[in-house]
């Protein structure tokens, strides 16, 4: 198996695959779209491993939540990924999700693949991208609130097939790629 981890790809510990799901961490306050927010922001202390982000809410408001892991294409192709989300969200596969916090060059709006930035009611973003069968790429997931409604689902379709929520067999890394992406 290959593992995408940058421009010089780089054998990573099999405990990946054995650790099903992403990661995320709740931090106190609504990011804003200023992702140099997470190099300080407070920990709320909630933390969540999922392989499905479908109405996710925290029934409250001015917070942000990050996700990290891996995804692992079973087919080669064009990947359709989707956020919908009540304020912002934004989700990034393959280096822009590994290369680390704004102020190192990392992850921004414009290299997001799914850009749902801003305060909005519920709405639907997505964007493409090109994946190999058996890759793990490492993927990142935002999520903000400010007031008013709070809710988050993250889908995708694979090349040729249906539109999903159901990351199992998708998402791996856990605890562990939070751990390799997130310097906290």
């Amino acid at each position: 198996m290959t593992v995408y981890f940058g421009p010089n790809p780089t054998a990573l510990s099999g405990s990946i695959l054995s650790e099903s799901g992403l990661f995320g961490k709740r931090f106190v306050d609504y990011y804003a779209d200023n992702f140099s927010f997470f190099d300080t922001a407070v920990l709320h202390g909630d933390t969540n491993k999922t392989t499905s982000i479908d109405n996710f809410t925290s029934s409250s408001d001015y917070y942000s939540w990050m996700w990290v892991g891996y995804f692992i294409p079973d087919v080669s192709g064009t990947w359709t990924f989707f956020t919908s989300s009540d304020d912002s969200s934004l989700l990034w596969i393959g280096d822009p999700a590994i290369s680390g916090y704004p102020a190192i060059s990392g992850f921004s709006a414009a290299n997001a693949v799914v850009n749902n930035a801003g305060l909005h009611g519920d709405q639907e973003r997505s964007g493409t991208i090109t994946l190999d069968a058996g890759v793990q790429y490492p993927i990142r997931i935002t999520f903000g609130e400010n007031s008013g409604g709070d809710i988050m689902t993250v889908s995708f379709t694979p090349p040729g097939g249906v539109k999903t929520t159901n990351g199992l067999g998708y998402y791996f890394g856990g605890e562990i790629a939070w751990g390799q992406f997130v310097d906290r």
